[in-house]
């Protein structure tokens, strides 16, 4: 009797186990122009594929997008979309692009003015205005590679823009 209970703690310890498919690693990278400079304030999405038999996610789940500015060194790293946003982005494959620098910076439209209370705007507002804005690229949009497998570690990728 006393080895079924030990048979039946361990099971249920290794059943606990599994990892989170879901779990968002660590990813940084960096950008590089058609000129060979730093693709500076463009934005690099990450889009996870749907593929369970790759990921262990379920279909039509894949996980959410990560996004990651470009700071003027070309440099990024990831933060995971969702309430609130986490750093990283989940393991497997991912499609990616790139959004271009717009040359000027953010404002909030009416619509989010009404609904954000008056410290809301002011605190965003001075945030806009505090960002560096970075000249549109003479670049395709269409960065290389279009697609990277995240792995549980050591995710540091470079990307290229292509002339247009």
């Amino acid at each position: 009797m006393p080895r079924f209970f030990i048979a039946a703690a361990l099971l249920a310890t290794f059943a606990g186990c599994k990892a989170d498919p879901y779990a968002l690693v660590p990813v940084t990278g960096k950008v590089t122009s058609c000129e060979g400079k730093p693709a500076a304030g463009g934005v690099i999405v990450f889009a996870p594929v749907d593929d369970p038999d790759k990921t262990g996610r379920k279909a039509g789940n894949p996980g959410r997008e990560a996004r990651g500015e470009v700071g003027a060194d070309g440099t990024f790293s990831l933060t995971t979309i969702g309430i609130p946003p986490k750093p990283g982005a989940v393991t497997g494959p991912h499609r990616i692009t790139f959004e271009m620098p717009t040359g000027r910076r953010p404002a909030l439209s009416g619509e989010d003015k009404a609904n954000m209370t008056p410290e809301e705007i002011k605190k965003n507002e001075a945030d806009f205005a505090s960002r560096v804005v970075f000249p549109p690229l003479p670049c395709s949009d269409k960065i290389q590679p279009e697609e990277i497998i995240v792995k549980a570690d050591g995710n540091n990728f470079e990307f290229k823009l292509p002339p247009k």
